[in-house]
């Protein structure tokens, strides 16, 4: 289903909302598949014990995948437009992300805005309760297993402080800037 993201991918500024449009409209065509199996499945019958009426069952699994997708897709918060711009003068030739809502098994972090460098993860907290301490943790977690050693991560609560930060890595050597494949993909994998 990634073509459905290819307009916006994962990370631009749309996706949010993109997203959540996207799951709704695939999660009731999903439910109104499998509702329109076990009807025709009835009325060919007359009796629900038909073989359509397995189909439509096992059709509810991925349906209600969709839901809790939804249900994730719904608790991303956008980041603010003022701030997006803001962001945006300072990005430079770095590659960012907004709206990152990962997920674990004990919390769930929002980041309005992150930046991938090197093996450093540099971000911007979507509010002042971010748990910079288990997120970090978890994001070293995570690229250890995927073979990525010494992964740098650093969440900023304060904007003017993340922007003087982003000014800072514009001006390191582009050959510092630009390896960032392994970590981009472990980010996107991990992240809703």
């Amino acid at each position: 289903m990634d073509f459905l993201y290819k307009k916006h991918p994962k990370g631009t500024y749309e996706y949010a909302d993109h997203k959540k449009i996207m799951d709704i409209i695939v999660m009731i065509i999903m439910f109104a598949l499998a509702g329109g199996l076990y009807v025709i499945g009835l009325i060919s019958t007359g009796s629900n014990k038909n073989l359509l009426t397995i189909v439509a069952v096992l059709g509810l699994l991925p349906a209600s995948k969709m839901v809790v997708s939804v249900i994730m897709s719904l608790r991303v918060r956008k980041c603010d437009e003022q701030l997006k711009n803001k962001i945006d003068e300072h990005t430079g030739d770095l590659r960012g992300m907004y709206n990152m809502y990962f997920t674990s098994y004990d919390k769930n972090f929002l980041l309005s805005h992150l930046v991938i460098y090197g093996k450093s993860i540099v971000g911007l907290a979507a509010g002042d309760s971010f748990d910079d301490k288990a997120f970090t943790e978890h994001m070293s977690e995570l690229s250890r297993k995927e073979g990525i050693k010494d992964c740098f991560v650093k969440v900023f609560t304060d904007q003017d402080k993340y922007l003087n930060r982003l000014d800072e890595i514009n001006e390191l050597s582009d050959e510092d800037k630009s390896a960032y494949g392994a970590l981009y993909n472990l980010v996107c994998n991990v992240t809703i």
